[in-house]
């Protein structure tokens, strides 16, 4: 009986069925790239279940996390039920119940991100906490199988990086048989992970293309965020994408306004020296301020725009002989929408975690107002482009 009132506390109103069409539709402002498609919103959680990451299978099941950085909520990670609106901790409730004094191989420590594969596998990346003993309870990385909820692989980056490190977001290249990870903080980069042999290595840190540009900040109302003990906020290597092809790994830092590439063939080369690995990355020029990124399978890609409050989408061109972005608005400015930072795609649609950070992990933030909330929009027909890999 305690069990199911727990549940029941957890239940949270979906706003409409994820397979009926009914989905609450939001309006916002059109844009000039294509008529804008409507904003749907899928799911809000309250404040016991601060959601960050999201994951989506290509069935529509939707996953979100709620890391433990600043407030542990009452799950880790949990299913959202299309039918019920009830919240499932995954894989179960004791992976979702802390436990200090043991280790962390069966245990959400402080889970960050979300990524489902092709082979509609969930990958779920615990960047762990500096407070806790990382040789316990290091971070790691996890596979499931959706179709039985087991662990398929688990990888331990307790020797790779240390507390002073974060990581961040997660993208899997079955192509190559490797899984990308940023390093928000200390020298960022990125973690290149073999998953046949579970080797790892930490790439391009403290690289210009890894670390934020230090004349460049998050503002928010005309002042640079900063964290919660009055510091200036500095996030590094952030946002990651993978192109429909492979060819290419898409990243930048989350406090400045510049946008990188480097080929997959040059992270996976263990024979490159890092001199001749850095010489690899292109830079693609400046844009909007954004978090997490997606490329979608036409190659466009796409981030929140964290100062304007939009959804942001970059198309690859060549601009003077040299691989460039040229952005446009997919989601104008709306009441409901504050803080679009991670994404996820299924069925022709961009799913969008809005995580409200700027009101709930900064000393100088927005008043807290309205509810964490998953949307979505369906993506506009587009022809592929062949220049984004």
């Amino acid at each position: 009986m305690k069990d199911r009132d727990a549940h029941r506390t957890m239940r949270r109103r979906v706003l409409a069925s994820l397979g009926a069409g009914a989905l609450a539709t939001l309006g916002f402002e059109q844009t000039a790239h294509a008529a804008a498609p409507k904003l749907e919103t899928v799911a809000t959680f309250d404040d016991d279940f601060r959601l960050v990451g999201i994951g989506v299978s290509k069935q529509g099941r939707v996953f979100a996390t709620a890391p433990s950085s600043v407030k542990r909520s009452r799950y880790s990670m949990v299913e959202v039920d299309p039918d019920t609106g009830a919240l499932t901790p995954f894989p179960d409730e004791s992976w979702n119940v802390f436990k200090p004094d043991e280790d962390g191989a069966h245990q959400w420590i402080s889970l960050q991100a979300l990524w489902v594969d092709e082979h509609d596998h969930l990958w779920a990346l615990d960047s762990s906490l500096p407070s806790v003993d990382q040789t316990r309870q290091p971070p790691k990385l996890v596979e499931f199988d959706l179709a039985t909820r087991k662990i398929v692989r688990q990888f331990d980056y307790g020797k790779l990086v240390t507390p002073k490190d974060s990581l961040n977001d997660i993208r899997v290249d079955h192509t190559h048989g490797f899984a990308y990870i940023s390093n928000a903080a200390n020298q960022g980069g990125v973690v290149a992970t073999n998953l046949r042999s579970g080797a790892s290595r930490l790439l391009l840190a403290g690289d210009r293309s890894s670390v934020s540009d230090p004349a460049q900040h998050l503002i928010f109302r005309d002042q640079p965020a900063r964290k919660l003990d009055g510091s200036v906020l500095v996030l590094q290597t952030d946002g990651i994408a993978l192109s429909p092809e492979r060819k290419w790994l898409y990243y930048r830092p989350l406090t400045d306004h510049h946008y990188w590439r480097i080929e997959t063939a040059a992270l996976i080369d263990d024979t490159l020296p890092a001199q001749a690995l850095a010489q690899r990355v292109q830079y693609l020029g400046d844009g909007a301020l954004t978090g997490g990124l997606i490329m979608s399978p036409a190659g466009v890609l796409y981030g929140g725009d964290l100062e304007k409050r939009t959804v942001v989408g970059f198309d690859v061109i060549e601009r003077d002989g040299k691989p460039a972005l040229r952005e446009h608005t997919l989601v104008g400015k709306h009441r409901e929408l504050s803080w679009a930072d991670g994404f996820a795609y299924s069925k022709g649609y961009l799913y969008i975690a809005d995580s409200h950070l700027h009101e709930t992990n900064f000393f100088n933030g927005y008043p807290r107002e309205g509810k964490f909330a998953i949307f979505r929009v369906r993506l506009p027909n587009q022809p592929t482009h062949s220049l984004a890999g």
